[in-house]
Parts: structure tokens; sequence; C-alpha cells
């Protein structure tokens, strides 16, 4: 595919290739590849998914951050993890975490359900360096989400 690049393309494509594996993917050819030839936001994906990814690995500042809403979080915490250890608490909550996050990436993607009701909705949009808008929409999160884990170092 790359070989019937124009010479702007092949820069694109691999300027995307360099950033993309910086940002730590795995075979950033693929992405880069669909975001030249499809003209998907591709690495603007790849960085919101792994974002989101990082979070739902970081239960030591999730713990921190649901602190914030419960006083007794960190007691709570401890005595779950006295009764069923803390690499199987740790196990549980980054499952736990993933599945919230996948419900958020729902929202971000399906918007308002009640838009119809509401007479409103939004939109996750790709940005330049200045938070300019591009207008190019970033979609479909929830197809890369549950096998992200694979596409990252």
């Amino acid at each position: 595919m790359k070989s019937t690049f124009t010479d702007l393309q092949k820069e694109e494509y691999e300027s995307l290739v360099m950033r993309l594996r910086n940002a730590g993917a795995k075979n950033p050819s693929s992405w880069a590849s669909s975001e030249v030839t499809e003209g998907i936001p591709q690495f603007a994906r790849f960085l919101i998914l792994k974002s989101l990814f990082d979070i739902a690995k970081s239960t030591d500042d999730n713990i921190a951050m649901a602190s914030d809403f419960d006083d007794e979080v960190e007691e709570k915490y401890n005595v779950i993890k006295d009764i069923v250890g803390e690499e199987k608490l740790l196990s549980f909550l980054t499952s736990y975490s993933k599945g919230i996050i996948y419900n958020v990436i729902g929202l971000l993607d399906e918007g308002n359900q009640e838009a119809d009701r509401d007479k409103i909705s939004w939109t996750l949009m790709k940005t330049d360096e200045n938070f300019e808008s591009t207008g190019q929409m970033i979609q479909g999160l929830h197809e890369d989400f549950l096998e992200f884990e694979d596409e990252v170092k």
C-alpha cells in the first residue's frame, strides 16, 4: 500500500509512524496507513485510547482520586486487600476500571442517546497543537479498546 502513496502521503505516513512508535504503538504502520489512506484521525484515536487505558491501569492514582469522593476509601481498600490479597484486588480494580472506561468510550462515541428529547449532543473532535479544530471527528474508540493492550508496548 505504501508504494502507491504520493510523495506527500509518504512523508505524512513516515511522520505518523515515527510519532506512533514514540507514543508506544507496537504496530504503528497499520495505524499510520489507515490515517493516510482513509483520512481517519488514527493517531488521535491511539493517543486517546492509550490515555484511557493508562487511567484504567493506574489503580493507585484512582484510589487517591476516589478519596475526594469517599473519606473512607483507603480504609475500605485496606480491609478488602487484607481479605483477598493485594494482587487479586489490584487485578480486579484494573478490570473494573476498564469496564467503566469502556462505558465512557460509549458515551463519547455515541453522544447523547436522548438528543431528540434534550436537543443537544456532543462529539469528540481532533484539534491541532493550538487547540484549533481540524474538523475531524474522533469516533469508533470502542472498536479498538477491548484489544488495545495488544497495541501498546
